[in-house]
């Protein structure tokens, strides 16, 4: 079973070789490169699919909820992080996804939820540079993006360094 079918079962299936393959084919590249990659991959995913990819419940899925729950804040905390650094100021943020808090200890998975589902619609750069602060934690990146787009972003990832090494760099 490799990487993208582990995490297809959930953030607690990932073994040891899991990690392994997700550093060789996606650790290595640079954060900037990543974020990017992951960024033009969740404007791929229609925010259909995104939904029923992060909306609990929905597919009997509940990916934000299957985080530990200090993953889960660690997680909010960094995209409202990306949103402030962008710019945006709380007021947005509540509205824009309906959030009744921006606590992210206080977050549920539906917050989180709602808050990612918005982003993904609205500001895709700013999920981008929240998943490079993951990259090396390919449990929690496959909450946040799904496993469709974790596979754009590492074809994308690939390509480039095919492309690299095939001119010399």
């Amino acid at each position: 079973m490799g990487i993208f079918d582990s995490l297809a079962q959930g953030p607690g299936s990932l073994q040891s070789q899991d990690y392994q393959e997700w550093d060789q084919m996606v650790g290595a590249a640079p954060p900037q490169q990543f974020g990017q990659a992951a960024s033009n991959a969740v404007q791929q995913i229609s925010p259909q699919d995104y939904y029923q990819h992060t909306q609990p419940g929905v597919g009997g899925t509940d990916p934000f909820g299957a985080l530990q729950p200090q993953q889960r804040s660690g997680l909010a905390g960094s995209l409202l992080g990306s949103l402030f650094n962008r710019g945006l100021g709380q007021q947005q943020i509540t509205q824009g996804a309906g959030l009744g808090t921006l606590d992210p200890s206080r977050m549920s998975p539906q917050d989180l939820a709602a808050l990612a589902q918005w982003m993904q619609q609205n500001h895709p750069e700013a999920l981008g540079t929240t998943a490079a602060q993951y990259q090396q934690q390919p449990g929690v990146l496959s909450s946040l993006l799904s496993n469709k787009a974790l596979m754009m972003a590492a074809a994308t990832l690939g390509a480039k360094y095919l492309a690299d090494r095939s001119r010399g760099r």
